[in-house]
């Protein structure tokens, strides 16, 4: 499931959940998507899914219909986004994420909410902050893991 060692080489990403669907506010400027309970939002995803064409994330809970979005780590940051898949509010199991164009070892695999246009991916890294598919967080770490593929 998820690895403790993925904590260690992304420190600000969390391996566990967030869900109150409220946007972060100016008294947590390391927190810039939404803020969501462990309770509502969860991730759990095998660490080690080496030599696949597709990532598989084992189970994932999500209050509000959301995206399971992959990006290639650059420097235990997300880069390039190389997958993505839809999915609905509640919990999904076994979802599976095309993956195209991997240049890196690992991915970050971080779960967004889908906010903007429904089924669309609305989310630039450029202005992240005004991107209406931001990640959620909770106690002030992303929802995402770091997943080894290669």
């Amino acid at each position: 499931m998820l690895a403790a060692a993925a904590i260690a080489v992304v420190g600000s990403i969390a391996l566990s959940g967030c869900a109150d669907s409220s946007a972060a506010g100016e008294d947590d400027p390391g927190v810039w998507g939404y803020v969501a309970s462990a309770e509502d939002a969860q991730l759990e995803v095998t660490a080690d899914q080496t030599g696949v064409g597709e990532l598989v994330v084992d189970r994932v809970l999500v209050p509000e219909n959301a995206w399971v979005v992959v990006h290639a780590d650059d420097n235990g940051a997300p880069g390039e986004r190389v997958g993505l898949a839809h999915i609905d509010e509640g919990e999904s199991t076994a979802v599976s994420v095309p993956l195209e164009g991997v240049t890196t070892s690992d991915v970050i695999v971080a779960i967004h909410a889908d906010r903007g246009t429904e089924g669309e991916f609305d989310f630039d890294m450029m202005d992240k902050e005004m991107s209406p598919d931001r990640p959620f967080f909770v106690d002030g770490e992303e929802l995402a893991a770091v997943v080894r593929v290669r």
